[in-house]
């Protein structure tokens, strides 16, 4: 294939093995590469102490030649452009993911903006893309100015991260650089999972998240960023597929991944204490967990014993049902309280979510009841809990109202509490409330990366 030239007075040949190994060939000015990066400087300086450069014969003239692999042809075609005042097909701004088929420019997606960050780390000119860089990543201050569409957050493009962190050493500031970095690691911290079985090293671990099974994006023109490996795993929820996959972190800076992955850790454990804790109490284990309470808790444990025995029951039928059933193992460290496999703290929070329990409690709707009616209803409505359990299971949207003796008897669970008048709630479906609510709370707390400068 003939090289594409840059300039008459071109004395460099550079050829480029791209991400699908095709080979491209490019004629270009050593001096433009010489004063852009050191890297390049010390490559072609003609006194350099590197082994000699390789020498072609393009068209009975002969170039020195200098080898690029591994990014998108755009990648180094924009860059290449900038160096030679060669700008009119380079975007100036970043737009839509449909940009690849605008034939008047260079394609510009995800894997182009990638590479033109891998060249600019590798060979330590990010100054080169000064003009265009607020036009790609904007000020941070308004949501049309960077890539907010959600699909930039999702699987496959981790490495904004490692793309806003480049362009981030410009002198002049890129707002929207940090802003990028903020919005992107707080969507890992709460989407990211990992696998028990395998390792935790930092620098061994595997790293996986869920997505929603998509066939023919890629075929559609559709920038899908750069994950197109097969999902380990496919689930189905409410109707959709999902699929987990390997996503590669490794670009990501160390501290902005250790702050991750920390943070996973840290919030995994405050949505699971308080739960475990519950669990532990309600059990009546002699335990040496330390008791995790809620802020601003002063909720009860229920003093009926018969009324715990039930809760207990469907709590962890609930709790195995949702795959946390290693909850109820005594003495569990910090360490050990964290997200099970194969699921994120969003995964976590939603389980915690859906858990169920069921409670009675009286009420006297007209007179007030002594102590031995209570005892005497109380025996009635456990006598015949198995038989009703299983009916009201089949109609968890309908709060039951059960009558004995002309006494109401409520055999509850969970959702009823939503309802503002619900009364005589058991203490211990009020402190279950409280864990969902805490674990929702925390999930929407979540922050991203913001020490950019550290």
């Amino acid at each position: 294939m003939k090289p594409y030239s840059y300039t008459p007075i071109a004395d460099l040949l550079v050829d480029l093995i791209d991400t699908k190994q095709q080979q491209h060939s490019f004629l270009v000015s050593s001096a433009a590469l010489r004063v852009a990066s050191p890297v390049w400087r010390k490559m072609l300086d003609p006194d350099t102490k590197f082994a000699p450069l390789e020498t072609v014969s393009v068209n009975g003239k002969e170039y020195i030649k200098i080898t690029i692999e591994g990014v998108e042809v755009e990648s180094l075609q924009t860059i290449l452009g900038i160096l030679h005042y060669s700008t009119e097909n380079i975007f100036p701004r970043w737009m839509s993911r449909s940009v690849g088929m605008t034939p008047e420019f260079l394609r510009f997606d995800f894997s182009v903006i990638r590479g033109i960050a891998l060249l600019l780390d590798q060979y330590d000119c990010v100054a080169v893309i000064s003009h265009f860089a607020e036009g790609w990543f904007g000020t941070g201050k308004g949501k049309k100015e960077w890539p907010w569409d959600p699909d930039y957050v999702g699987v496959g493009f981790e490495d904004w991260i490692f793309i806003a962190s480049v362009f981030s050493r410009l002198e002049r500031e890129c707002g929207g650089c940090s802003r990028a970095i903020q919005l992107v690691s707080r969507e890992l911290i709460k989407d990211i999972c990992m696998d028990s079985s395998e390792s935790a090293d930092i620098e061994e671990a595997k790293h996986y998240r869920w997505k929603e099974t998509q066939l023919t994006l890629r075929d559609a023109g559709m920038d899908i960023g750069t994950n197109s490996v097969e999902p380990i795993e496919t689930r189905e929820r409410e109707g959709e597929k999902f699929d987990l996959v390997e996503v590669d972190l490794e670009m990501i800076p160390q501290k902005i991944l250790g702050f991750i992955l920390d943070t996973r850790l840290s919030i995994g454990y405050q949505v699971l204490a308080p739960l475990y804790y519950f669990i532990q109490k309600l059990m009546n284990s002699e335990t040496t967990a330390t008791p995790v309470l809620l802020d601003n808790d002063d909720t009860g444990f229920c003093e009926n014993t018969e009324c715990s025995a039930i809760a207990l029951g469907t709590l962890i039928q609930s709790l195995r049902e949702q795959g946390l059933q290693y909850l109820l193992a005594q003495d569990l460290t910090k360490d050990e309280l964290r997200p099970p496999s194969r699921c994120s703290l969003q995964d976590l929070t939603l389980k915690i979510q859906v858990l169920q329990m069921t409670t009675f409690q009286i009420r006297n709707v007209h007179t007030k009841m002594k102590s031995s009616d209570i005892d005497e209803s109380i025996k009635n409505a456990v006598a015949t809990k198995p038989r009703l359990t299983a009916e009201l299971l089949e109609f968890k949207a309908v709060r039951p109202t059960l009558s004995y003796t002309n006494r109401p008897i409520f055999l509850r669970t969970d959702q009823d509490i939503s309802n503002p008048q619900s009364a005589a709630v058991c203490p211990l479906v009020l402190r279950l409330s409280k864990i969902k609510t805490n674990a929702q709370d925390l999930l929407n707390s979540v922050k991203g990366y913001e020490n950019l400068d550290e």
